[in-house]
């Protein structure tokens, strides 16, 4: 049984910064404008949605080998693959940028489970798992273990291009989705209540 060690709770505190950041403006567009009907509703629905999405990146997180099977705790239950469908195990002690900037590197742990046509069977992410976890998950899993002390995307790609996924191989376009989603929301909402409460 493996939990994520204590030093990781500040990458998830930073990642739930934006969808606290949204259940603020909400829960303060409703206290400061007072708004009525279907825009209350909104304004509930988005403070909700944000404090699920917090909670999906600081929620307990839990893996466990046993005799048969991988396991990973979900928000309902466990995603479980079966051991003899894993051919290896790839970890990455940095996973950095795919444009790596000059100066010492920066990079977050990952560790890849690997069926035998090279397609990824489970995924663990350096924002919740640290490389000590990773690399004991890894020596413990009976599979054959392929470290990486640093590389790209690309490069891992290279060699399972079905293993890492999008919003890893393109993390400025997620970042600047969901910044831009985040953006949109704050003044849907700020406008929604300016409106409603200006018009009455």
């Amino acid at each position: 049984v493996f939990h994520p060690r204590i030093t990781s709770y500040g990458r998830r505190i930073w990642a739930a910064v934006p969808p606290f950041l949204l259940v603020a403006v909400a829960l303060l567009a409703l206290y400061y404008r007072r708004p009525r009907g279907p825009v209350i509703a909104v304004l509930i629905l988005l403070a909700l949605a944000g404090g699920v999405i917090a909670y999906g990146y600081l929620r307990p997180a839990l893996t466990v080998i046993t005799r048969t099977h991988f396991l990973k705790s979900r928000w309902i239950g466990f995603h479980a693959v079966p051991r003899d469908r894993v051919h290896q195990v790839v970890t990455v002690d940095k996973l950095l940028p795919p444009r790596p900037t000059s100066g010492k590197p920066r990079g977050r742990p990952y560790l890849w489970l690997v069926t035998e046509t090279g397609k990824r069977a489970m995924a663990l992410d350096g924002i919740v798992w640290d490389t000590t976890s990773l690399k004991s998950f890894a020596d413990l899993s009976g599979a054959q273990h392929v470290n990486f002390k640093q590389a790209t995307p690309e490069q891992v790609s290279t060699h399972w291009p079905a293993l890492v996924s999008w919003h890893v191989r393109y993390p400025r376009l997620r970042y600047a989705a969901s910044s831009l989603a985040l953006v949109l929301v704050i003044a849907l909402v700020v406008w929604l209540t300016f409106v409603q409460t200006t018009f009455q």
